[in-house]
């Protein structure tokens, strides 16, 4: 199933909006690019916050919050409609898929806040759950978050290839993308500790 994937622990879930052509051809949610930063940002939670939680692919839920494959040349179209994604149909799907989380449910993107914003508020889901809503883990996303953990300005490509002359440019935009991903880690880690409390 290419937009569902149940994870062996009822801890934590990720909702991203839709599958597209790279979950389609991996027949997995989360694909691509975005499961690549997936995984990268669940290594990061996983030095960072891996005593009270296992955060491999493996044992959490990953959904979306539409589950019929969207892109352009198959359908026109890169995601589902608010209209479509808040019809008791998907509403009861999301419901049935999310039922067993007890912990955090992560959102990423915004049609899926939308959706398990709506489960929240009518207690559809696990009323101990927090609900954390991230940005989407997309590129074009990641590149809006322009200081790292630190509080230090991230550098384009293009100024830390004319700072470091021994950096190739997908070397440095690797970099870029962990250093913004430590910056959705730490709001997410952020998030957990208060729930832990």
């Amino acid at each position: 199933m290419c937009h569902f994937q149940k994870g062996t622990k009822n801890e934590v879930a990720f909702v991203f909006s839709c599958p597209g052509a790279a979950e389609e051809a991996a027949n997995k949610p989360a694909a691509g690019r975005t499961g690549t930063n997936l995984e990268q940002l669940l290594n990061i939670l996983s030095q960072k916050y891996g005593d009270n939680i296992e955060w491999s692919r493996e044992a959490i839920t990953i959904t979306n919050a539409w589950s019929p494959v969207e892109y352009r040349k198959l359908t026109g179209r890169t995601e589902a409609t608010v209209r479509e994604v808040l019809t008791e149909e998907n509403l009861t799907r999301m419901e049935a898929e999310l039922r067993a989380v007890e912990g955090l449910v992560i959102t990423s993107g915004g049609r899926a806040a939308l959706v398990v914003n709506a489960l929240k508020s009518a207690e559809r889901i696990h009323n101990e759950v927090k609900v954390l809503h991230i940005r989407h883990l997309g590129l074009r996303a990641l590149n809006q978050i322009k200081v790292d953990v630190r509080g230090e300005p991230i550098l384009s490509v293009a100024d830390q290839l004319a700072k470091d002359h021994s950096l190739s440019s997908p070397q440095a935009g690797r970099e870029n993308t962990m250093k913004r991903l430590e910056v959705v880690a730490a709001e997410i880690g952020k998030a957990f500790m208060f729930h832990e409390q």
